[in-house]
């Protein structure tokens, strides 16, 4: 880990939605330009009250990626204030993922300071590891999640609260507006 990690460090997470649950798989939606300047918001609101972050993301298609790449550009103009983890549940995550999505993973990957990797291959454990890896860590999680039950942002949410993790909720609904 590097110095931008040390205990002084706040750390955040974010679970979310993929796309089909958000605005589909057009970037192009006003939808995800709102989303992507909320956490962008909220990540400049952390900053006035702590002197370093710690951003971390399960780097999934949908409020992941949004979440990365908020990090990565903010990380560009506070780069001694922010660290980024990419939380990588196996290697071969966006293999199935349309090209540019696997692009944009890729320099995603690459641009992090930290990649834990929890698998070598593709299970259900993985994912769930890689939640709970990314959870433990965390003093804060965003969820952007619709309030449904089932499903990883929904088993996320409810690890959250276990472990008794703060959660800030986006509401996907409230971004259609």
């Amino acid at each position: 880990m590097s110095e931008h990690t040390a205990p002084s460090s706040f750390h955040i997470a974010l679970t979310g939605h993929r796309p089909n649950r958000l605005a589909g798989y057009n970037l192009g939606d006003p939808f995800y330009l709102r989303l992507f300047n909320q956490l962008v918001q909220i990540i400049g609101d952390q900053l006035t009250q702590h002197e370093h972050l710690t951003l971390h993301s399960g780097m999934a298609l949908g409020a992941d990626t949004l979440w990365s790449g908020a990090a990565l550009q903010l990380r560009e103009t506070h780069p001694d204030r922010i660290s980024f983890v990419a939380e990588i549940p196996f290697p071969q995550q966006s293999a199935r993922w349309p090209q540019p999505s696997q692009h944009t993973w890729k320099t995603h990957v690459e641009a992090a300071d930290v990649r834990r990797v929890y698998a070598p291959s593709y299970s259900n454990q993985a994912l769930w590891a890689r939640n709970e890896g990314m959870i433990d860590a965390a003093q804060l999680l965003i969820a952007v999640w619709d309030d449904s039950p089932g499903g990883g942002t929904a088993g996320a949410v409810a690890y959250a609260q276990r472990k008794s993790v703060p959660i800030l909720r986006i509401d996907p609904a409230q971004l259609r507006k």
